[in-house]
């Protein structure tokens, strides 16, 4: 489990070490439970995707975790 740091002047979102990006599935931790979900980017900024499709905007300090990261995908 880490926190969250959004370094808004680059437009960067980072979980223990790793730079997030679109796609990877992490889960936060909101009101004592952890609730999975998806990484994803609009013009305002990163959020968090849960399954019933809620959108949280995500922040420097949030505690979460990393579940997996997302698949590039590779030229064909």
């Amino acid at each position: 489990m880490g926190r969250l740091i959004y370094h808004q002047q680059y437009g960067l979102l980072e979980l223990d070490g790793f730079l997030l990006k679109q796609g990877d599935k992490i889960e936060l931790r909101i009101l004592n439970a952890w609730v999975p979900g998806t990484v994803a980017h609009d013009e305002s900024g990163w959020y968090f995707l849960t399954p019933d499709h809620v959108g949280i905007r995500l922040k420097t300090g949030l505690k979460a975790r990393l579940l997996s990261l997302a698949t590039e995908q590779l030229p064909a």
